[in-house]
């Protein structure tokens, strides 16, 4: 990503972010899917700022948590 014009003057970091297991047994070795369509959302996006949502299934599609995570992201002010 480096040679990418756009993240080469972006400075990025995660906030917050948080995992709640729905389904303890579901072992961390399983397959595991995450970004089905629907699977993932963005609740908010302004200010530099985002919010979204997700859920990882198994390769049934069984839903086995859900998460959440805030970002940054601005240019960097000598770029």
């Amino acid at each position: 990503m480096a040679d990418n014009a756009f993240y080469s003057k972006a400075e990025t970091a995660s906030v917050s972010r948080a995992c709640s297991r729905r389904n303890p047994r579901i072992r961390a070795g399983d397959w595991l899917l995450y970004g089905l369509l629907h699977a993932t959302d963005s609740t908010s996006s302004s200010g530099s700022r985002g919010m979204n949502r997700g859920s990882p299934f198994t390769k049934d599609g069984v839903p086995i948590a859900s998460t959440a995570q805030e970002g940054l992201i601005r240019l960097r002010k000598d770029a």
